[in-house]
């Protein structure tokens, strides 16, 4: 009678645990939302099933009264349990090898086979006195059988998985399954014993104690190997921060298709060329170096050809740079070659010309010769500007009178367009009419959102109504407007207008919720109490802070970072959206990203230059995207002007898109009837 007990006790102890098993595992499953867990924890709990209908079996088996039928639906059910414990451990076993998950339409036949062989087998000569061996044999031998080949097919699959990871579990995992197995079997082989020799050895009853510790280590070692596993994922994951973040920085100063520098670090460089060649009293020269009808090669190649072509060029062109010469891309055609220590004029324009001479060699390209120009534009510092971005653009503009001269090198020479101011005071005295005219006027670009497949915003963008020059951009005066002390002024129209506009879209029922987005200066962004200003400009004109965006670019976050993270909270708190402008172009990392807070991250159009012809940066703009939406912020992209990128900026789950493809800069007015297209992107 003791013995029966304990075995009961066993039983039931074994139950409980199968059914503490199956709740962490749950918990397990909600946490780190592996497929598989939820087919083991199943199987832990049809475990619990089968034991705990097990110890009642054999409890009601003393008890007289029971009726015949009572202990079929009960044998019925154990065994039931028992082929589901066996199917959900092979299902979750081979979805944690495979990690996928199994077809609904599978894992139904395969419940319906456990069950249909669980009740089946309980049904054969359930009543017959002389058949009781064979019941020993369906009702225990096969199913301990079964079970213990499950468990062995389990730890053969988790060893070809594991056997090749540095982990404790690696091995543990495995061995915990195929000693419970190996117990399964001998329980199976033992109880054929029993019935052929009619006699129990004494151990037996206290088997089920090593099945139990065994089923323990069973649990264990399936702690140990998710938190391995998601220590392992927890570092995959900072290594691919890493790298992406290692990518980008790369990206930001050089050109995707050469590898060769890019503007903004060519400016960076020459700016300190400049200040070396002032102390040393010495002369740097920057050549302009294009590709002459261009455009027509490109379109009789293609644009991968075109790239590998560009390639091939920029080797040849880098191997003709002078010693100390640093030579970068600016543009798809354009070249750009920063020449230290140039010494005479006359000996770094003879170089220019030899080097425009000799890489305009022939070029093979799918057996054909393809004989390419070069031309050049040519300017000095200090002689013609000490200013980087204006030397920059000086080169350019003298390689375009080149090309329009039909010469291949031209050098720079005073600007005396009629049309430009001559001198500072004169374009200050503009700037100021200009203002008090209210001749600056603000266009609107859509900003898409990809999931309501319509307009949820504009981005707003400055414009001036010259009298004279017609309608300029802000490249043309904005960088004056600050250094003359009018953008102060000018900034406060900026964003009345687009306040007062708001308040119309806002008035008018029958249109949807609209926000603007407004760039704000680096001086506006870190004046002290800005929200404070803004918050008063929200009640004289009775809009709803969470209907501006205030843009700002990474560079004006990091000028005084910790002074940023108390602007972008204020204003944040009082309801304003913060978007984090140009990402990708300035110098913040994604640790600074975290710490920001931002509400928006716009990705910079260099992200889409080259994402439809390399497969690279579509992963990197993927992996940037998901980061972004891990530090719970909403990716917006410019610059889409193609459906092939719009495609692309799918695929990679970006939220907002901005571009040529979906509206250009307008006046608000004609943007009205685009709200009864909720589809816009789809025309």
């Amino acid at each position: 009678m003791q013995q029966l007990e304990l075995m009961i006790a066993l039983q039931v102890g074994q139950g409980l645990f199968g059914l503490v098993m199956a709740l962490l595992l749950i918990a397990f499953l909600n946490e780190f939302k592996h497929a598989f867990l939820r087919h083991w924890a199943l199987s832990c709990f049809a475990m619990a099933c089968y034991f705990g209908s097990a110890a009642a079996l054999l409890a009601i088996m003393q008890i007289d009264g029971v009726s015949p039928a009572q202990r079929l639906a009960l044998s019925a059910f154990s065994l039931t349990a028992a082929y589901l414990h066996v199917v959900w451990l092979i299902i979750g076993a081979w979805e944690a090898v495979n990690e996928r998950s199994i077809g609904p339409g599978r894992h139904l036949l395969l419940i319906a086979l456990g069950a249909f062989i669980g009740i089946g087998t309980a049904m054969i000569q359930p009543f017959d006195t002389d058949a009781a061996w064979l019941r020993v044999l369906l009702r225990f031998t096969v199913v301990h059988a079964a079970t213990g080949l499950a468990f062995l097919i389990t730890s053969t699959m988790l060893w070809g998985a594991l056997k090749d990871r540095r982990m404790l579990s690696s091995r543990l995992t495995p061995m915990a399954f195929a000693s419970y197995g190996l117990y399964l079997l001998f329980t199976a082989f033992q109880s054929v014993w029993i019935s052929v020799f009619q006699s129990v050895p004494d151990y037996v009853p206290y088997l089920g104690l090593i099945g139990f510790l065994l089923l323990i280590l069973i649990g264990y070692s399936i702690i140990i190997w998710l938190l391995e596993i998601e220590r392992q994922r927890a570092t995959s994951a900072l290594e691919r921060v890493q790298s992406a973040e290692e990518r980008l920085v790369h990206l930001r100063g050089h050109d995707a298709a050469t590898g060769l520098p890019n503007r903004r670090q060519l400016q960076d460089m020459l700016f300190h060329e400049i200040r070396s060649a002032a102390i040393n009293r010495q002369r740097v020269g920057v050549l302009s170096v294009g590709v002459h009808r261009f455009n027509l090669v490109s379109q009789a190649l293609g644009w991968s050809k075109t790239d590998a072509l560009i390639r091939r060029l920029a080797g040849d062109i880098r191997r003709l740079t002078p010693k100390g010469a640093t030579l970068g891309r600016v543009g798809d055609r354009d070249f750009l070659m920063i020449i230290p220590h140039s010494g005479h004029r006359h000996k770094l324009i003879a170089t220019a010309r030899q080097i425009l001479d000799e890489g305009a060699t022939p070029l093979s390209e799918g057996g054909k010769q393809l004989h390419l120009s070069l031309i050049g534009g040519l300017c000095f510092a200090p002689d013609d500007e000490i200013d980087a971005v204006a030397l920059i653009n000086m080169a350019q503009q003298a390689q375009m009178r080149a090309a329009e001269a039909g010469e291949p090198l031209s050098l720079h020479r005073l600007n005396t367009d009629a049309n430009q101011p001559r001198d500072l005071l004169q374009l200050e005295r503009e700037l100021r009419t200009g203002v008090k005219e209210q001749q600056f006027r603000l266009f609107f670009q859509p900003l898409v959102s990809l999931r309501a497949r319509r307009i949820t915003g504009f981005e707003t963008l400055l414009r001036w109504t010259h009298p004279e020059r017609g309608v300029l951009t802000p490249g043309s005066f904005l960088q004056e407007a600050e250094r003359l002390g009018v953008l102060d002024e000018l900034e406060d129209q900026i964003l009345q207008q687009a306040l007062s506009q708001l308040r119309d879209w806002q008035s008018d029922f029958s249109l949807p919720p609209i926000t603007a987005s407004v760039n704000l200066s680096a001086p506006r962004f870190q004046q002290p109490g800005l929200a404070d200003k803004l918050s008063n400009l929200f009640d004289e004109f009775e809009v709803a802070p969470d209907k501006l965006h205030i843009e700002i670019t990474e560079s004006t976050a990091m000028d005084d970072f910790e002074t940023g993270l108390n602007t972008i909270s204020d204003l944040r708190e009082l309801g304003c959206k913060v978007c984090l402008d140009d990402f990708g172009t300035g110098y913040s990392s994604l640790a600074h990203l975290r710490r920001l807070e931002v509400d928006y991250v716009k990705l910079d159009r260099s992200f889409l230059t080259n994402i439809d012809r390399d497969p690279r940066e579509r992963d990197l703009t993927r992996a940037i995207v998901d980061l972004i939406h891990s530090l719970g912020m909403t990716v917006l992209a410019e610059g889409v002007e193609t459906k092939q990128q719009l495609g692309y900026m799918l695929q990679c789950r970006v939220d907002v898109v901005q571009g040529y493809l979906l509206g250009r800069p307008a006046p608000a007015a004609e943007y009205l009837g685009a709200f009864e297209r909720p589809q816009i992107i789809l025309d």
